[in-house]
C-alpha cells in the first residue's frame, strides 16, 4: 500500500527504516495515552520492524512509514491495521513523532486511509479507537469524518490505571 496526499506519502517500512523507527518506538511522549510500551534498544525496534516486514508477504495491512514528501522526513506512521473480510470492517491507526503534531498531518493521513479502505478495500465500516484523555486525537477523527459510538469505560489500563477508550467509526453510507 503506498498513499500519497498533498503533503504525505506513505510506504511500506523496509530495514532502511530503522533509526527512524526506533526514534518513535523508543519516545515516551509518542505513547503516554498508549498501552504500548516505549523500546529500550534498537534491537527490540529491530526484531518488531522485521516481523512488520514480514507480514506485508501476506497481506498489507499494517503499519507503514509516514513521510512529509517536499522533505523526505520521516514523522512518523499509519495503516489499515485490520481488516475483517468477512464483514468488509477495518480498523485505522497512526503515530506521529511530537514535533509533526498539531500541524494537520494526522487529519491528512487518517482523511486518505478512510479514503483507502472505502475505494480501495470496499469497507463497509471503517474504525478507530483513542484514550479519551487524548483530546488531540479524538479531534483528529471526528475531522475525518468519524462518530463518536460511545465510550469504552475502564477499557484499558496504563501504567496500573483504568482508562476510558473512545471508540469511532465511519460507514460507506456516511462516507458518500
Amino acid at each position: 500500500m503506498i498513499i500519497r496526499t498533498e503533503r504525505l506519502v506513505l510506504r511500506p517500512y523496509t530495514i532502511d527504516d530503522i533509526n527512524d523507527y526506533h526514534r518513535l518506538m523508543s519516545n515516551p511522549i509518542v505513547w503516554k495515552h498508549s498501552t504500548m510500551h516505549t523500546h529500550e534498544d534498537i534491537l527490540q525496534s529491530e526484531q518488531k520492524l522485521e516481523k512488520l516486514i514480514a507480514g506485508y508477504a501476506n497481506s498489507s495491512i499494517g503499519f507503514h512509514a509516514l513521510f512529509d514528501k517536499n522533505e523526505n522526513t520521516y514523522i512518523g506512521e499509519a495503516g489499515v491495521l485490520s481488516f475483517n473480510k468477512n464483514v468488509d470492517r477495518c480498523v485505522t491507526g497512526y503515530n506521529l513523532l511530537p514535533n509533526f503534531w498539531g500541524l494537520g498531518y494526522a487529519t491528512e493521513i487518517s482523511r486518505a486511509l478512510v479514503s483507502y479502505a472505502f475505494d480501495e478495500l470496499h469497507a463497509e465500516r471503517i474504525e478507530a479507537l483513542a484514550m479519551k484523555s487524548n483530546i488531540a486525537s479524538c479531534k483528529v477523527l471526528e475531522k475525518s469524518g468519524m462518530v463518536l459510538e460511545g465510550i469504552l469505560r475502564n477499557f484499558t489500563k496504563i501504567e496500573g490505571i483504568y482508562q476510558d477508550v473512545c471508540y469511532y467509526s465511519i460507514i460507506s453510507d456516511d462516507y458518500s
